[in-house]
């Protein structure tokens, strides 16, 4: 059987190779799937059946479209590529690249195997882009750990986190004079900032926005917050929001040091009544945004960069070591939609593992 392209129809086959795999998986969340994989031509999975009709791998594909000093590049950010034999995984990359000839691939993030395949076929890693936690004092224990060094760890969690409100101090106090967010119920063109300061970035329109962000999901929460400077809206954020852990999903703004700002305030509004501590994640590689992020108590994930590796060179796009100018946001791809954050949206936060 040829490789052919995911409709619900074949979710039982995607449930049951997720199985297989014996780890938790967003393939075999229905309501993901189905909406995340057949309700937009530019977002499909790829399947890859053996000839007696048994599914032996997948490969997922977005095209999203990005600018890099005013050019607009379609880039294909891969999702949930598994294999069950060797070989497959390989022929569904060449499959996804064949049927998007004019999009360069990215990957952003993936499991060790993921990335050393990416380091074998040399891919280009992008370095100087970091993960950053907000109330999440110590990596959660390894299995290998000590029983003595995992208790630690999570007393150290325990006492350390803070409610979010009680943030609210580390904010300059003429912030809000000039700086305010506003949380709205829809997708507007005039969300979009008119001009940008960063050299490369994704660049949505909102009917995008509106589809991959919905604010109305069954599986996930999304808020959606306007950025206003001195009266005038320019830019916005999105967060993920579930009950013990907020991402930032997507921003833009015309201005890095109130996108910044903006992304603080759009956390503090969120979480202004909770009444235990949660976690925030978030991705950054700007100097300056990086440095608001952390006077705030944002600190830098421990294991270095975040992987960030292009298939090729992209076309017109210098890729020297620097992405210092770039605007780069976690929930891209289907990052901010791993199984562990599906859980959670169904579970009223009872699960505790971490996405990252």
């Amino acid at each position: 059987m040829p490789i052919v392209e995911y409709t619900p129809d074949r979710f039982d086959d995607v449930k049951k190779m997720a199985s297989e795999f014996h780890r938790q998986m967003n393939l075999a969340h229905r309501p993901f799937v189905d909406y995340y994989y057949a309700t937009r031509a530019s977002c499909r999975l790829y399947l890859y059946f053996s000839d007696s009709g048994k599914l032996l791998g997948t490969l997922g594909r977005e095209l999203l479209r990005f600018v890099h000093n005013s050019r607009e590049l379609t880039i294909r950010v891969g999702t949930n590529w598994y294999s069950l034999r060797r070989g497959v995984g390989g022929e569904l990359s060449q499959y996804s690249a064949s049927a998007s000839p004019h999009a360069t691939g990215l990957m952003f993030g993936g499991s060790q195997d993921t990335l050393n395949i990416l380091h074998h076929y040399h891919w280009i890693f992008m370095p100087g882009i970091r993960g950053y936690f907000l109330n999440n004092p110590c990596n959660a224990a390894s299995a290998g750990e000590p029983w003595w060094r995992k208790a630690s760890k999570s007393f150290l969690r325990r006492a350390t986190r803070k409610k979010l409100p009680s943030f609210v101090a580390r904010l300059p106090a003429r912030l809000t004079a000039e700086v305010i967010v506003r949380e709205e119920k829809e997708y507007r063109d005039d969300l979009l900032p008119t001009v940008s300061p960063f050299t490369f970035r994704f660049a949505p329109t909102a009917e995008y926005l509106s589809w991959r962000y919905n604010l109305s999901l069954s599986f996930v929460r999304y808020r959606l917050f306007r950025l206003i400077v001195r009266g005038k809206s320019v830019g916005y954020v999105i967060l993920n929001d579930s009950p013990d852990q907020i991402l930032l999903a997507q921003c833009d703004g015309e201005d890095a040091s109130a996108l910044a700002y903006g992304v603080l305030l759009s956390i503090l509004e969120v979480g202004r009544n909770d009444l235990a501590p949660r976690t925030v994640f978030l991705v950054c590689s700007h100097p300056e945004m990086a440095k608001i992020l952390r006077g705030f108590g944002f600190w830098p994930q421990r294991g270095g960069d975040y992987p960030f590796a292009f298939r090729t060179q992209l076309p017109g796009l210098d890729l020297a070591p620097d992405t210092s100018n770039w605007l780069i946001n976690f929930d891209w791809g289907d990052n901010g939609l791993r199984q562990t954050v599906l859980d959670r949206a169904n579970s009223g936060g009872k699960d505790t593992g971490e996405i990252i």
